[in-house]
Protein backbone atom coordinates (compact mmCIF):
# COMPACT_ATOMS: atom_id res chain seq x y z
CA UNK A 1 0.00 0.00 0.00
CA UNK A 2 2.85 2.37 0.86
CA UNK A 3 4.41 1.73 -2.55
CA UNK A 4 1.15 2.62 -4.29
CA UNK A 5 0.86 5.85 -2.32
CA UNK A 6 4.46 6.76 -3.09
CA UNK A 7 3.88 6.08 -6.80
CA UNK A 8 0.75 8.25 -6.74
CA UNK A 9 2.56 11.11 -5.01
CA UNK A 10 5.48 10.84 -7.45
CA UNK A 11 3.06 10.84 -10.41
CA UNK A 12 1.21 13.92 -9.20
CA UNK A 13 4.44 15.78 -8.46
CA UNK A 14 5.91 14.90 -11.86
CA UNK A 15 2.71 15.87 -13.66
CA UNK A 16 2.68 19.23 -11.87
CA UNK A 17 6.28 19.93 -12.86
CA UNK A 18 5.60 19.00 -16.47
CA UNK A 19 2.60 21.31 -16.60
CA UNK A 20 4.73 24.16 -15.30
CA UNK A 21 7.43 23.47 -17.85
CA UNK A 22 4.87 23.23 -20.62
CA UNK A 23 3.38 26.54 -19.55
CA UNK A 24 6.81 28.13 -19.46
CA UNK A 25 7.86 27.03 -22.93
CA UNK A 26 4.54 26.72 -24.72
CA UNK A 27 5.04 30.16 -26.22
CA UNK A 28 8.12 31.38 -28.07
CA UNK A 29 8.60 35.08 -28.81
CA UNK A 30 10.76 36.23 -31.70
CA UNK A 31 11.58 39.80 -32.69
CA UNK A 32 13.27 41.64 -35.53
CA UNK A 33 13.70 45.15 -36.86
CA UNK A 34 12.40 45.99 -40.33
CA UNK A 35 12.38 49.47 -41.86
CA UNK A 36 13.02 51.12 -38.50
CA UNK A 37 10.11 49.31 -36.82
CA UNK A 38 10.47 46.53 -34.26
CA UNK A 39 8.24 43.50 -34.95
CA UNK A 40 7.47 40.78 -32.42
CA UNK A 41 5.62 37.48 -32.83
CA UNK A 42 4.56 34.83 -30.29
CA UNK A 43 3.92 31.26 -31.44
CA UNK A 44 2.58 28.22 -29.61
CA UNK A 45 4.20 24.79 -29.55
CA UNK A 46 2.32 23.90 -32.75
CA UNK A 47 3.75 26.88 -34.64
CA UNK A 48 0.57 28.97 -34.77
CA UNK A 49 0.71 32.71 -34.08
CA UNK A 50 -0.83 33.52 -30.68
CA UNK A 51 -0.09 37.24 -30.76
CA UNK A 52 2.01 39.81 -32.58
CA UNK A 53 2.86 43.47 -32.19
CA UNK A 54 5.13 46.23 -33.42
CA UNK A 55 6.77 49.34 -32.02
CA UNK A 56 8.47 52.40 -33.44
CA UNK A 57 10.42 52.70 -30.19
CA UNK A 58 12.21 49.51 -29.19
CA UNK A 59 12.35 45.72 -29.21
CA UNK A 60 11.45 45.78 -25.54
CA UNK A 61 8.19 47.64 -26.17
CA UNK A 62 7.22 45.35 -29.05
CA UNK A 63 7.82 42.25 -26.95
CA UNK A 64 6.09 43.75 -23.92
CA UNK A 65 3.01 44.43 -26.03
CA UNK A 66 2.98 40.82 -27.25
CA UNK A 67 3.31 39.45 -23.72
CA UNK A 68 0.38 41.53 -22.55
CA UNK A 69 -1.78 39.98 -25.27
CA UNK A 70 -0.98 36.42 -24.17
CA UNK A 71 -3.37 34.46 -21.93
CA UNK A 72 -1.97 34.01 -18.41
CA UNK A 73 -2.26 30.22 -18.64
CA UNK A 74 0.67 30.09 -21.05
CA UNK A 75 3.10 31.15 -18.37
CA UNK A 76 6.29 33.02 -19.14
CA UNK A 77 7.16 32.79 -22.85
CA UNK A 78 10.67 31.91 -23.93
CA UNK A 79 12.57 34.41 -26.09
CA UNK A 80 14.31 33.01 -29.14
CA UNK A 81 16.41 34.69 -31.80
CA UNK A 82 15.57 33.31 -35.20
CA UNK A 83 13.83 34.42 -38.38
CA UNK A 84 10.06 34.15 -38.45
CA UNK A 85 7.97 34.05 -41.65
CA UNK A 86 5.42 36.40 -40.08
CA UNK A 87 7.96 39.24 -40.11
CA UNK A 88 7.58 39.33 -43.89
CA UNK A 89 3.78 39.59 -43.56
CA UNK A 90 3.98 42.34 -40.92
CA UNK A 91 6.57 44.33 -42.83
CA UNK A 92 4.48 44.11 -46.01
CA UNK A 93 1.60 45.79 -44.15
CA UNK A 94 3.93 48.53 -42.97
CA UNK A 95 4.75 49.20 -46.62
CA UNK A 96 1.09 49.15 -47.70
CA UNK A 97 1.29 45.78 -49.44
CA UNK A 98 0.00 43.47 -46.73
CA UNK A 99 -2.05 40.38 -47.48
CA UNK A 100 -4.28 38.98 -44.76
CA UNK A 101 -2.82 35.81 -43.26
CA UNK A 102 -4.52 32.44 -43.53
CA UNK A 103 -6.69 32.06 -40.37
CA UNK A 104 -5.36 28.52 -40.00
CA UNK A 105 -1.96 29.99 -39.10
CA UNK A 106 -3.48 31.85 -36.12
CA UNK A 107 -4.24 30.39 -32.69
CA UNK A 108 -7.78 31.60 -31.95
CA UNK A 109 -8.45 29.14 -29.14
CA UNK A 110 -8.39 31.91 -26.52
CA UNK A 111 -10.62 34.30 -28.49
CA UNK A 112 -14.37 34.43 -27.83
CA UNK A 113 -16.82 33.52 -30.58
CA UNK A 114 -17.96 37.14 -30.85
CA UNK A 115 -14.41 38.40 -31.33
CA UNK A 116 -13.68 35.68 -33.85
CA UNK A 117 -16.63 36.98 -35.88
CA UNK A 118 -15.32 40.53 -35.59
CA UNK A 119 -11.84 39.51 -36.76
CA UNK A 120 -13.33 37.49 -39.60
CA UNK A 121 -15.04 40.65 -40.86
CA UNK A 122 -11.86 42.71 -40.44
CA UNK A 123 -10.07 40.28 -42.71
CA UNK A 124 -12.68 40.92 -45.42
CA UNK A 125 -12.09 44.68 -45.56
CA UNK A 126 -10.34 45.29 -48.90
CA UNK A 127 -6.98 47.02 -48.98
CA UNK A 128 -7.53 50.70 -49.68
CA UNK A 129 -10.91 50.74 -47.94
CA UNK A 130 -12.16 51.21 -44.38
CA UNK A 131 -15.36 50.55 -42.46
CA UNK A 132 -16.78 51.77 -39.16
CA UNK A 133 -17.30 50.13 -35.79
CA UNK A 134 -21.02 50.70 -36.19
CA UNK A 135 -21.12 49.00 -39.58
CA UNK A 136 -19.46 45.90 -38.15
CA UNK A 137 -21.80 45.92 -35.16
CA UNK A 138 -24.81 46.20 -37.47
CA UNK A 139 -23.56 43.23 -39.46
CA UNK A 140 -23.18 41.18 -36.26
CA UNK A 141 -26.61 41.91 -34.85
CA UNK A 142 -27.18 45.61 -34.30
CA UNK A 143 -25.63 48.88 -33.22
CA UNK A 144 -25.97 47.86 -29.58
CA UNK A 145 -22.83 45.80 -30.18
CA UNK A 146 -20.76 48.84 -31.17
CA UNK A 147 -19.00 49.05 -27.81
CA UNK A 148 -18.19 45.32 -27.88
CA UNK A 149 -16.83 45.68 -31.41
CA UNK A 150 -14.67 48.59 -30.26
CA UNK A 151 -13.28 46.47 -27.42
CA UNK A 152 -12.58 43.55 -29.76
CA UNK A 153 -10.74 45.82 -32.19
CA UNK A 154 -8.74 47.49 -29.41
CA UNK A 155 -7.72 44.10 -28.00
CA UNK A 156 -6.89 42.52 -31.34
CA UNK A 157 -3.93 40.22 -30.62
CA UNK A 158 -2.93 40.16 -34.29
CA UNK A 159 -2.47 43.81 -35.38
CA UNK A 160 -1.64 44.22 -39.08
CA UNK A 161 -2.24 40.50 -39.74
CA UNK A 162 -5.89 41.05 -38.77
CA UNK A 163 -6.16 44.63 -40.12
CA UNK A 164 -7.87 46.50 -37.27
CA UNK A 165 -6.35 49.71 -38.65
CA UNK A 166 -9.04 49.58 -41.36
CA UNK A 167 -11.78 50.42 -38.85
CA UNK A 168 -12.60 54.05 -38.09
CA UNK A 169 -15.21 55.94 -36.01
CA UNK A 170 -18.54 56.98 -37.55
CA UNK A 171 -17.14 60.51 -37.89
CA UNK A 172 -14.79 59.30 -40.60
CA UNK A 173 -11.74 60.50 -38.71
CA UNK A 174 -8.81 58.16 -38.21
CA UNK A 175 -9.34 57.59 -34.50
CA UNK A 176 -6.95 56.09 -31.97
CA UNK A 177 -4.44 53.35 -32.67
CA UNK A 178 -2.34 51.49 -30.13
CA UNK A 179 1.07 49.89 -30.62
CA UNK A 180 3.98 48.86 -28.46
CA UNK A 181 5.10 51.62 -26.10
CA UNK A 182 2.44 54.13 -27.11
CA UNK A 183 -0.96 55.09 -25.80
CA UNK A 184 -3.75 54.71 -28.40
CA UNK A 185 -4.16 58.49 -28.59
CA UNK A 186 -0.55 58.87 -29.80
CA UNK A 187 -0.68 56.20 -32.50
CA UNK A 188 -3.02 58.05 -34.85
CA UNK A 189 -0.16 59.06 -37.13
CA UNK A 190 0.74 55.40 -37.74
CA UNK A 191 -2.85 54.43 -38.50
CA UNK A 192 -3.20 57.20 -41.06
CA UNK A 193 0.16 56.30 -42.55
CA UNK A 194 -0.90 52.65 -42.96
CA UNK A 195 -4.20 53.64 -44.56
CA UNK A 196 -2.62 56.10 -46.97
CA UNK A 197 -0.01 53.55 -48.04
CA UNK A 198 -2.85 51.13 -48.76
CA UNK A 199 -4.58 53.71 -50.95
CA UNK A 200 -7.25 55.15 -48.64
CA UNK A 201 -8.16 58.68 -49.68
CA UNK A 202 -8.72 61.53 -47.26
CA UNK A 203 -10.54 64.84 -47.45
CA UNK A 204 -9.01 67.08 -44.85
CA UNK A 205 -8.92 64.89 -41.75
CA UNK A 206 -11.68 62.50 -42.75
CA UNK A 207 -11.74 59.39 -44.88
CA UNK A 208 -13.26 60.04 -48.30
CA UNK A 209 -16.68 58.50 -48.93
CA UNK A 210 -15.13 56.65 -51.88
CA UNK A 211 -12.86 54.78 -49.48
CA UNK A 212 -15.66 53.60 -47.18
CA UNK A 213 -16.73 49.95 -47.31
CA UNK A 214 -19.83 48.23 -45.94
CA UNK A 215 -19.64 44.61 -44.69
CA UNK A 216 -21.75 42.32 -46.89
CA UNK A 217 -24.84 40.67 -45.42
Amino acid sequence: MKVIWLQLILYLATNRILKRLKGSFLIEVTSARRGGIWLSVARNHGGKVVACSFSDRSRREAERSVRRALPAKFGRPANVRRADPSFRVLHAFLEGNGKVANPRTLDLSNVSTFRKNVYKLLCKIPRGRVTTYGAIAQRLGGKRYSRAVGTAVAKNPFPLIVPCHRVVPASGRVGNYGMGGREPSTGTYMKRRLLELEGVKFQNRKVSEKSMWAPPN
